[in-house]
């Protein structure tokens, strides 16, 4: 009975540290996913001049961050339905701080609104900015995802040291 109750205890602070990982975990996924998800827009936008509502679900498939696509699906939406995109589409992604919400809603706001060449300029500005995102957002996981997790397993044991 005391192991199994031990092994209770252990594995809900590890869970407890892997959800609190997870957060870190799908932010590295999230920029990850979104660099892909700009480069191909990129490359469609520049090469086949497909509207903007097909190039986001064509890519969308490609995507393995959960948040990012269903953001897409939100987005293809509000331009099947030829409304605006709003900011208050991101408020759904916790993983996100206010200035990387803004600084996505203007990327998405921004693609349409110039020419080939000019877009090709200011894609480029966008893409060094969420390289350095994503470079963040690795090292952060790479820094605190394991961290909580091990954290987890130890507060576990130390419960079960001083509960038994």
């Amino acid at each position: 009975m005391k192991i199994a109750l031990i092994l209770l205890i252990v594995f809900c602070f590890a869970f407890l540290g892997y959800k609190i990982a997870d957060y870190y975990i799908s932010r590295k996924k999230f920029f990850s996913s979104f660099e892909i998800l700009m480069s191909s827009i990129e490359a469609d936008v520049t090469f086949t001049h497909d509207k903007l509502k097909y190039v986001i679900k064509r890519n969308c498939e490609k995507l393995n961050s959960r948040e990012l696509i269903a953001l897409c699906d939100l987005i293809y939406q509000r331009l099947e339905d030829k409304k605006n995109i709003e900011v208050s589409l991101l408020d759904n992604i916790s993983i996100l701080k206010k200035d990387e919400k803004e600084f996505i809603y203007k990327y998405f706001s921004n693609i349409g609104r110039f020419d080939v060449m000019s877009l090709s300029n200011e894609m480029g500005t966008y893409k060094n900015k969420i390289k350095i995102k994503c470079d963040e957002s690795r090292e952060e996981c790479k820094k605190y995802a394991s961290l909580f997790i091990k954290l987890g397993i130890i507060v576990g044991l130390l419960v079960c040291l001083l509960v038994i």
